[in-house]
């Protein structure tokens, strides 16, 4: 959830989740106050018991959306991920009855997006495009995808698809800045979301899709002010998305405030992106607490299958001095994901490492591909292209 480009801000509810391990790779926290699974938040409400039973008692389509929904729903507000995989396992069984709908097949697209499996999400999403070109859903979804893997060109092509075909979409809007972005052009699409009248009574997903790409692309122009006001108005319209209140902290620290953006990351049932977060700017016991949680959940997820945060695995291991493991996370992360966070956990990793070779091979997809960012430029030794 991964995870994952920030239009998922408008179709996403969750970070990824797999079904878990056999017995065999039974992982056993250190830590005896660890938590691997909330048997109370995972256990079923009135509502979805209702809603598995008519799943059960008639698993059609509509059915399987319903249910899959609700999952997603839960995983979102209760922060508890293993509803994703449910919600994988209701849709990867609907998907393959000749009657799946179109929804169906772009849920599932979703789950497989959040589980990093980028390439087959992508090519769920080709199909439904290539019969429905005008499934909106499908093509920012597809665009979210390419902006995640890099591919600005393609990302492009779609938000101006969408930009053509819905007027006055903030999302839109915000999809072609960030692709043009990505590909040399970081001024104009600045200039681009500066003139464009946000409805502050608009849907709130929306703007806060709208406003978290236009604090980015200010934090990577090296406007920090400007990107953190942003920032805490996109999450003031949507408190619960953590890739958001992510971001902020990874602001304010930078700007040298880690004791407000330790106070940001304190929430119930923190993600793992804001535990590692919150261990780089806490001290003491507490930071060892901190560390030791996140360090079961990336071993946690390495035991049930789970899709690996390498991102995150990569900044812990930058904050704990192990440079060498930091630089393998980073970069068979940047493999697959090209966002903004893991240019720069790679910038670092490289540079702590003293790899010259990767340092240079990301120097020039800087280069190659126009990706700007002020902080990443500044890390490798490079000249400013402001």
């Amino acid at each position: 959830m991964g995870g994952p480009a920030r239009v998922t801000l408008v179709l996403a509810l969750a970070a990824a989740a797999l079904p878990a391990a056999a017995a065999t790779d039974r992982f056993v926290p250190a830590d005896a106050n660890f938590v691997v699974a909330n048997v109370r938040q995972s256990a079923p409400d009135a509502e979805l018991r209702e809603r598995i039973a008519r799943w059960r008692e008639s698993p059609v389509d509509a059915a399987s959306i319903e249910l899959a929904r609700t999952f997603l729903e839960r995983a979102h507000s209760r922060r508890e991920p293993m509803y994703v995989g449910r919600a994988e396992s209701v849709l990867a069984a609907a998907t393959r009855r000749p009657d799946a709908s179109i929804e169906t097949r772009r849920l599932y697209a979703q789950t497989l997006q959040y589980r990093h499996e980028f390439s087959a999400a992508e090519a769920i999403l080709d199909g439904i495009l290539e019969r429905t070109p005008f499934d909106a859903a499908a093509r920012t979804q597809r665009a979210s995808v390419r902006l995640v893997r890099g591919d600005f060109s393609g990302a492009r092509g779609d938000c101006a698809r969408l930009l053509a075909t819905s007027s006055n979409s903030p999302v839109a809007l915000a999809c072609l800045a960030e692709s043009h972005a990505g590909s040399g052009r970081l001024e104009q699409a600045r200039a681009l979301l500066a003139a464009y009248p946000l409805n502050p009574a608009g849907d709130a997903a929306e703007r806060a899709y709208f406003l978290t790409v236009r604090a980015e692309l200010a934090e990577r122009a090296d406007a920090l002010d400007r990107a953190i006001a942003d920032y805490r108005a996109a999450l003031g319209a949507m408190p619960g998305e953590d890739a958001t209140r992510a971001a902020l902290a990874d602001a304010l620290i930078a700007r040298g405030a880690a004791t407000e953006a330790a106070g940001l990351l304190d929430v119930d049932r923190p993600s793992l992106a804001l535990l590692v977060r919150r261990v780089s700017c806490t001290r003491g016991a507490q930071r060892e607490r901190l560390r030791a949680l996140a360090s079961g959940l990336l071993e946690l997820e390495v035991a049930r299958g789970d899709a690996p945060h390498r991102r995150e695995a990569a900044l812990l291991a930058l904050e704990l001095g192990e440079v060498a493991p930091a630089l393998d996370a980073a970069k068979q992360n940047f493999a697959t994901q090209k966002e903004l966070a893991d240019v720069r956990v790679l910038a670092r990793a490289a540079v702590a490492a003293g790899d010259e070779a990767v340092r240079r091979e990301l120097a020039e997809w800087l280069r190659s591909s126009g990706f700007r960012d002020a902080f990443s430029e500044k890390i490798l030794g490079l000249p400013s292209r402001g």
